[in-house]
């Protein structure tokens, strides 16, 4: 696993294992999609999802070593607007506010975020690899607040 990932996944399980949503009877956020669902909105083939950080968050690692995808839902506490991120874009239609902006984790790890804020929860997705898109993270937290 490259170092970012690795570093990345450390923080988010450090972070989101303090929030009071972060707790072992959460929905298995897996179950939401499946492999193929993963692999179709990241563009490339992935492994079995994995769950992460105490159940709040999966992760589909793609089989390229280079790409992944990670649907989290977490308490409304959580969102976040950054309106003035570059490339930042207002995702209508999905919960009650909704965005896309581009990622850079660093080299080789650019990619999409999305995220909503709903009546209950938090959702984000982030789509990171040379295939992913825009419109594909935006389509997925769709789904993802659909399929709550």
């Amino acid at each position: 696993m490259p170092k970012g990932r690795v570093m990345f996944a450390m923080a988010m399980v450090l972070i989101l294992s303090r929030m009071p949503s972060a707790r072992a009877d959460a929905p298995n956020l897996c179950a939401k999609f499946t492999a193929a669902e993963a692999a179709a909105m990241l563009g490339t083939a992935v492994e079995a999802g994995e769950l992460g950080s105490l159940g709040t968050s999966c992760q589909w690692f793609g089989k390229d070593q280079k790409s992944y995808a990670i649907i989290s839902v977490v308490d409304t506490n959580y969102f976040i607007d950054p309106r003035q991120a570059p490339g930042y874009e207002v995702a209508p239609g999905i919960g009650t506010r909704a965005y896309s902006h581009p990622e850079n984790r660093g080299p080789g790890e650019q990619g999409w975020t999305a995220m909503a804020l709903t009546k209950s929860s938090t959702v984000s997705v982030v789509l990171i690899g040379t295939t992913a898109k825009r419109a594909n993270a935006v389509a997925m937290l769709k789904q993802l607040v659909q399929r709550q």
